[in-house]
């Protein structure tokens, strides 16, 4: 049994204004950071994380590269307590900061590809979206899913969360008619603010227009810890992290095993690193018998510290 915690790391929608601003003030080292990201992204990303408003923050380009940008800071705040990660595992969005935060990667160069796959995307102009499902067997849901597929209305389960917790993604259309087909058997449905089919084989043009780009990556090699990739397996070499970096966001995210994988791997505290506290509530879906603490300010870095160095 492992007794430092496994570092978990939070995705897309994870974002919220202000997020980052107590890492900016108190550190000159993360106010290079912030500045580097921006001139990178081509955007002031101090005005939108700090300020908003909200519709500007949750453009894929802010919204990811902030998530990622916070994640990372509040890595490196843990770190300065004396706390590292004795695994790493990162919820869609967040593999990118797991792998960085496992020394699989360099920021910089998980940046690259994180900004070339947005914008690869709008080039190809691939268009989708996603929503959640809570409360239903799998089994319906793959069976709607399926049906539509045969009628040419491309959806998938994109995340699986727990076991009755569901994203689907796919086309516009097609994630719209499974959500109403749901809705008498689940208990809630909603659409998610998201525009990409993300974790879907309609990213695959994305995979393969980044694939140069991942290849020349020099920084990438195998992780100094264990990172659990998003079908809960382990990435032990270089080539397999590459291989992630490069295809993730074309598989599912199947948090649940990832998750269920660490534990039986004998993690049993884990810190939610990043903004939100979406993944310490999917863990008591998945398994009570486990901690999981956010860490995504520095008050709640100071307090998550002390908490695992009592345990």
């Amino acid at each position: 049994m492992s007794l430092q915690p496994a570092f978990l790391f939070p995705g897309q929608l994870a974002e919220a204004v202000g997020m980052g601003r107590d890492f900016y003030d108190a550190d000159q080292a993360a106010r290079d950071l912030f500045a580097l990201t921006s001139e990178r992204c081509g955007l002031d990303l101090e005005a939108i994380l700090f300020a908003g408003p909200e519709s500007a923050l949750h453009e894929n380009l802010a919204a990811q590269a902030g998530v990622y940008l916070v994640s990372t800071l509040a890595a490196r705040a843990l770190a300065r307590e004396g706390i590292r990660p004795s695994a790493t595992a990162g919820y869609s969005l967040g593999n990118y900061a797991a792998m960085v935060a496992a020394e699989g990667v360099s920021y910089e160069d998980a940046l690259e590809v994180l900004i070339a796959v947005w914008r690869e995307t709008e080039r190809l102009q691939i268009r989708g979206s996603m929503g959640a499902i809570v409360g239903a067997r799998r089994e319906a849901v793959e069976e709607v899913c399926s049906g539509l597929r045969s009628r040419g209305l491309p959806v998938w389960i994109g995340n699986v969360n727990a076991a009755t917790q569901f994203v689907l993604t796919g086309r516009a259309e097609a994630v719209e008619r499974a959500i109403e087909a749901l809705r008498p058997r689940s208990l809630s449905v909603r659409p998610l603010s998201m525009s990409w089919p993300i974790h879907t084989e309609l990213m695959r043009p994305v995979a393969d227009a980044i694939a140069p780009l991942v290849e020349s990556r020099r920084s990438i090699r195998a992780p100094a810890v264990p990172y659990y990739g998003p079908e809960g397996t382990v990435a032990r070499t270089g080539e397999e992290v590459r291989r992630l970096l490069a295809t993730q966001f074309c598989h599912p995210t199947l948090w649940n095993a990832t998750f269920e994988a660490m534990v039986s791997g004998g993690f049993r505290t884990f810190l939610e690193v990043g903004p939100g506290e979406m993944l310490c509530k999917a863990a008591r879906w998945i398994d009570r018998s486990v901690a999981c603490i956010p860490a995504g300010s520095l008050a709640a870095v100071a307090g998550a510290s002390d908490r695992v160095r009592r345990r």
